[in-house]
């Protein structure tokens, strides 16, 4: 779906999902700041993201 396409939110739709997109920036960057991976869902399965850039399959990051 292009963005011309896009249907149109109710207001307070919108203000819901720029309020979401908001917090989880405010959340990503919090654990950047900290050093900290962010846990995301990729290709089926929970990926680590770090700060540097690396990415990890979850179950290589739990302990042993």
């Amino acid at each position: 779906m292009s963005e011309h396409d896009r249907i149109e939110l109710p207001p307070l739709v919108a203000k819901a999902e720029r309020a979401m997109k908001e917090a989880v920036a405010a959340a990503i960057a919090e654990h950047w700041r900290a050093g900290r991976p962010v846990h995301v869902w990729k290709n089926g399965r929970v990926v680590a993201l770090y700060p540097d850039g690396t990415q990890v399959p979850q179950e290589e990051t739990l302990p042993k």
